[in-house]
C-alpha cells in the first residue's frame, strides 16, 4: 500500500491508495473538531478501523505537522465570515457602537439561550442561530459534503448536528463518540452554566437519540447519558487507552522523577501541584510537559519562579501524541490532582492515565472513582485525598523507592490487558454488527 498527499492553500488531503486493487468496502468518515493526526482518541479511531479493513476519512481541523495516519484525512481552512461577523459589520456602521468579534458572538449566545428558556420546545431550532455560524463547523460540514460514507462518526456534542446532516443528505447512518461528559464540562464556571449548557444539552440530547451507535470513555458517562436522555441502550465504553509499547522495567534511581503530561490549563491541579513540592522530600523532582497559553504557560512559571523551584520544577515541551509514551518511560511516577469539582471530573478516565500505566510509571493521582477503581484493581500507585498542596504532597511521600517499584512493576503488567489492541476490538465488532445490521 502506498500513501499519497497533496498540499495546497485552502484544502490538505492525505489518502491512502491500495496497490492490490481491491475496493475496501465499508467506509467511515470520522468528524472531529480537532487536529485528527495529533488527537489521540480520534487517531486511535481511525487506526483501528483502517486496520479493521474500513475505508476511512477524517475530516477536522489543519494539521501543522507531518505525522499522518495511513489513512485520509481532509482539513479546510477558508476566510468565511460566520453571522456573528456579518452582524457586527453592520453595528459598526454606527459611530456609537464599537463591539469586537467576540462581544457579538456573546450577544447571540445570551438571546439564544433566553429562546431555549423561554420556550423549551424551541430549544432545537434556536441551536441554528447559535451554532451553524461558527466557522469551523460550517467548514467540516462543507468539506465533508464532498464525500460519501456508510457511518458518519461524530467525535464529542460539537459534531452531532453535523453527523446527522451529512447521514440525512448523504446518506448512511450517524454514529456518537463522547470523549467528556458534555453537560457537566465547565460546571464550576457560572456563565457557562447560565448560557452554554443549555444549548449543548438541546443539542446532544435531539441528536444523541438519532445516533445508530453512543460511546463514551467510562462507565459513569456512560450511565448518565443514557439517564440524562433515556436511552435505550447504555453506550459502549471504549477508554482512552494507548497502544500496547513494550516498555522495560527501569529500576528507581537516587533522583526520583515525577511527570504530568497533557493539556497545560487552570483547573488540573497543576497550581496544587507546584505549590506541593517544597514540602516533597529532596529526591523528588517534578517535570511538566504539555501544551498551554502564552498567559497561562507564563503564570506557571512564575509561580515556579517566585517558590524558588527552578532547580526542583521544570517545563519541557510537548511532544507528538505518538510519542508521549516514549517520552514518559525515563520517569518514575505520572501525576494528575484533578479536582473533584463536577461530574464530568468525577467520571474522567483520561488518556494520561493510561499512558502512564504503558510507560511503566507508578501513578499518583486524585480519588475519582474511574481512576481509583483501575488504580486499586492493579495495584498502580498512591491517592491525593483532595486537591491541594499537603494532600498531594503528602501522597507523593507516602512512597519510597521500593514501593515506586512495585507500582511500576504492576504498571507494565496492567498494559499487557490495558492497551488498544484489546480495547478497540469492542468499537470495531459494535461497528461491524451496525453496519451488517443496517445492510
Amino acid at each position: 500500500m502506498t500513501v499519497r498527499g497533496s498540499v495546497n492553500s485552502k484544502v490538505t488531503v492525505f489518502e491512502q491508495h491500495p496497490d492490490d486493487g481491491v475496493s475496501l468496502r465499508r467506509k467511515i468518515c470520522i468528524l472531529s473538531l480537532s487536529d485528527i493526526a495529533n488527537d489521540p482518541r480520534v487517531r486511535r479511531q481511525g487506526d483501528a478501523l483502517h486496520i479493521a479493513g474500513w475505508s476511512v476519512v477524517g475530516v477536522g481541523l489543519p494539521n501543522p505537522t507531518e505525522d499522518r495516519p495511513p489513512w485520509s484525512i481532509l482539513s479546510q481552512v477558508l476566510p468565511t465570515k460566520s453571522s456573528y461577523n456579518k452582524f457586527g459589520e453592520r453595528l459598526r456602521q454606527y459611530p456609537a457602537v464599537r463591539w469586537s468579534r467576540k462581544q457579538v458572538a456573546r450577544i447571540f449566545h445570551v438571546l439564544a439561550s433566553l429562546k431555549v428558556r423561554i420556550q423549551p420546545e424551541h430549544g432545537i431550532s434556536a441551536y441554528w442561530a447559535w451554532y451553524w455560524p461558527w466557522p469551523h463547523v460550517r467548514q467540516i460540514y462543507d468539506l465533508a459534503t464532498s464525500i460519501t460514507a456508510d457511518v458518519w462518526l461524530a467525535n464529542d456534542w460539537v459534531m452531532l448536528p453535523v453527523a446527522a446532516r451529512l447521514a440525512k443528505e448523504r446518506g448512511g447512518m450517524y454514529a456518537y463518540d463522547t470523549h467528556e461528559l458534555a453537560t457537566d464540562e465547565y460546571q464550576e464556571r457560572l456563565r457557562w452554566r447560565l448560557i452554554r449548557r443549555p444549548f449543548v444539552k438541546v443539542i446532544e440530547g435531539h441528536f444523541i437519540r438519532g445516533a445508530q451507535h453512543v460511546s463514551c470513555v467510562s462507565h459513569g458517562i456512560a450511565v448518565r447519558l443514557q439517564e440524562l436522555y433515556e436511552l435505550q441502550r447504555t453506550p459502549l465504553v471504549i477508554r482512552n487507552i494507548p497502544k500496547y509499547s513494550a516498555a522495560a522495567f527501569r529500576p528507581t534511581g537516587n533522583n526520583i522523577r515525577v511527570l504530568y503530561h497533557g493539556i497545560i490549563a487552570p483547573k488540573r491541579g497543576l497550581e496544587q501541584a507546584i505549590e506541593s513540592v517544597p514540602a516533597w522530600r529532596r529526591d523528588f523532582s517534578f517535570t511538566i510537559r504539555g501544551i498551554g497559553t502564552a498567559n497561562y504557560m507564563t503564570s506557571i512559571q512564575d509561580r515556579i519562579d517566585k517558590l524558588r523551584l527552578q532547580g526542583r520544577v521544570q517545563i519541557v515541551p510537548p511532544v507528538p501524541m505518538t510519542e508521549l509514551v516514549r517520552a514518559a518511560m525515563p520517569f518514575d511516577i505520572g501525576l494528575f490532582a484533578l479536582p473533584a469539582h463536577s461530574l464530568h471530573n468525577m467520571f474522567a478516565l483520561p488518556n494520561k492515565f493510561f499512558e502512564y500505566i504503558m510507560a511503566g510509571l507508578a501513578l499518583c493521582i486524585s480519588d475519582l472513582p474511574e481512576m481509583t477503581n483501575l488504580l486499586r484493581a492493579y495495584n498502580l500507585g498512591t491517592i491525593i485525598a483532595r486537591v491541594d498542596p499537603d494532600a498531594i504532597a503528602t501522597a507523593i511521600n507516602s512512597v519510597d523507592s521500593k514501593a515506586i517499584e512495585v507500582f511500576k512493576r504492576n504498571s507494565l503488567k496492567a498494559a499487557l490487558e490495558l492497551n488498544w489492541e484489546n480495547e478497540s476490538q469492542k468499537m470495531v465488532r459494535a461497528y461491524e454488527s451496525e453496519f451488517k445490521h443496517a445492510k
